[in-house]
């Protein structure tokens, strides 16, 4: 094996340290070429606290090392050899902020090495990009656990981890399933996802409106149904979604605000029916708002600490848990709702966010990765033929499993960072981040599922970007996107916004013909209709060139 191998252990309760195989367990090598499968085959029980795999790599100063972002809104890009992958910010290591379950947002509790320049780790796969030569090394499944890569470019090496904290290995247990490959960057894709025999479970790209981008929980039954009326006069819509602000609390999905919504949400499915449009809905299935009457009245059905405790996994809505999807009362609670939604309520498409909040810790002898499958798993049981659109998710988990996911974080409703979101976690809204995910994911477009990169709004009231970002960013969600939703009235739209809205639902044909960024100045050649065009801006300050 051209890899080193190293672990750390515990064996009744002792800690052990080995490079190979020992007297505890044996490794089992099937490698090739293009492929390495190592498994562990125990003699005893044991539990490993840290396990790799390294080879040697030669980096150079013009590599572009790409890293994964661990779920959808974390940032991904490619980096530089001597830069550093950005942490979890000052918030989340402050009293408040560890409080809240920030560091659950993201890889935070689990990356394998200390953040610093040179140590560039990525989720599930990386790449080295060597010019237009690609060197790809990448993990056929997550299903046992996390693979972490580590590019070390100050020694020249990569190292493999695989993430088995909270888990007793007593069997034989498949630690590594890897594939590697080199090409150009669309051949390495298409070479890993075959391999893997994933394939998205729909090519039918969506258009149409979602209310949280204007209105974020401030909605009632009369801005839904006024905003239907306006939409559904476009013939290329075909989608209208409802997103959070109907229920009395997150959690209490079936318990609907009726000052808001004094009809219930039946009525909203049938009137978005009646305009021959598909019904979607937001839910946060894993998540119990702090003061929500499932939390109250059902703390056993939570995820708790070592001690006992309840977890708070985000600051959202005033901080909130996560459901444990092992205890049977709480996959029948789920069970429930999706029913009630997709077969009461009649929708046809739901939008599952903060997914992330059901594997934030190891627990039933299971690694976190484990927990991430089992828990796509249920809500694909519970969804069934119907359109899942994935959020707050973990990435690989999810491919072949839901139908469309955002691939980045939430769009601000303006460009740059304010004073705050600089102090914020990798996860946090950024209109910089969720365009240059757009840039990095485009892999995933038509591979794993179909990429949601977010909005685009056209609208001259709440708002902060200037007319012209706002075209330049409808045009880049229309390259990069298979979801193209806005969050406008667009009954309130003049001759110029209605212009820019229509070109961009039209669904002509486009393509990307190239694409170059360096220190987040980002130029795109395209084809758009048979026309040619590019758009060239800072995708940090939003200047246009």
């Amino acid at each position: 094996m051209q890899y080193k191998f190293y672990a750390e252990y515990s064996k009744l309760g002792k800690i052990k340290e080995a490079q190979g195989a020992n007297e505890d367990f044996e490794l089992i090598i099937d490698e090739n070429s293009s492929k390495l499968k190592v498994t562990v085959v125990p003699h005893c029980e044991i539990s490993f606290s840290k396990i790799y795999i390294e080879k040697d790599y030669s980096f150079t100063n013009n590599s572009r090392v790409f890293a994964n972002g661990f779920q959808s809104w974390t940032d991904t890009r490619e980096f530089s050899p001597n830069e550093a992958v950005p942490g979890k910010g000052f918030v989340a290591s402050t009293p408040i902020g560890k409080r809240f379950g920030l560091q659950y947002v993201g890889d935070y509790t689990f990356i394998p090495e200390k953040q610093m320049p040179g140590i560039i780790h990525s989720h599930s796969y990386t790449y080295v990009a060597n010019g237009s030569n690609i060197d790809f090394f990448g993990s056929l499944s997550d299903k046992l656990g996390y693979t972490i890569f580590v590019c070390d470019t100050n020694n020249n090496k990569i190292r493999i981890y695989k993430d088995l904290e909270g888990v007793k290995i007593g069997l034989p247990y498949e630690v590594f399933n890897l594939y590697f490959t080199e090409g150009t960057y669309d051949s390495v894709f298409d070479s890993y996802f075959n391999e893997m025999g994933i394939k998205p479970r729909t090519n039918e790209r969506i258009f149409g409106y979602t209310s949280w981008y204007n209105y974020y929980q401030d909605i009632n039954e009369g801005v839904i149904l006024r905003d239907l009326k306006s939409i559904s006069s476009c013939k290329e819509i075909n989608t209208f979604q409802m997103d959070d602000g109907y229920q009395t609390a997150v959690g209490d999905w079936l318990s609907i605000d009726k000052k808001k919504f004094p009809n219930g949400i039946k009525i909203i499915a049938d009137s978005i029916h009646e305009c021959n449009l598909k019904a979607g809905l937001w839910l946060a299935p894993f998540g119990a708002q702090i003061n929500s009457k499932l939390a109250k009245s059902h703390p056993d059905w939570l995820i708790k600490n070592e001690k006992g405790k309840p977890i708070l996994v985000g600051m959202n809505w005033g901080g909130f848990y996560a459901l444990d999807i092992y205890n049977p009362e709480v996959r029948d609670y789920i069970k429930k709702v999706f029913d009630a939604v997709l077969n009461v309520w009649g929708f046809d498409l739901v939008k599952l966010d903060f997914l992330y909040a059901a594997s934030i810790i190891p627990r039933k002898n299971k690694s976190r990765g484990e927990i991430a499958y089992d828990s796509i798993e249920l809500l694909r049981e519970c969804v069934g033929d119907k359109k899942i659109l994935g959020c707050g998710a973990q990435m690989m988990p999810s491919f072949g499993m839901v139908d469309y996911m955002r691939i980045g974080a939430d769009m601000s409703l303006g460009w740059k960072h304010t004073f705050q979101r600089k102090l914020m976690h990798r996860e946090d809204v950024s209109t910089p981040n969720a365009i240059l995910n757009s840039v990095y994911r485009r892999h995933l477009n038509n591979r794993a599922f179909l990429c949601d990169p977010d909005v685009f709004l056209l609208r001259s009231n709440n708002i902060k970007f200037t007319f012209e970002q706002q075209k330049l960013l409808a045009k880049f969600i229309k390259l990069f996107g298979s979801v193209l939703f806005t969050s406008d009235d667009i009954g309130t739209y003049n001759a110029q916004q209605r212009e820019c809205f229509n070109d961009t639902v039209n669904g002509s044909p486009t393509s990307i013909d190239s694409i170059e960024e360096i220190n987040g100045r980002v130029k795109i050649e395209y084809t758009d209709n048979g026309k040619k065009g590019t758009l060239s801006f800072n995708s940090v300050t939003g200047e246009i060139y």
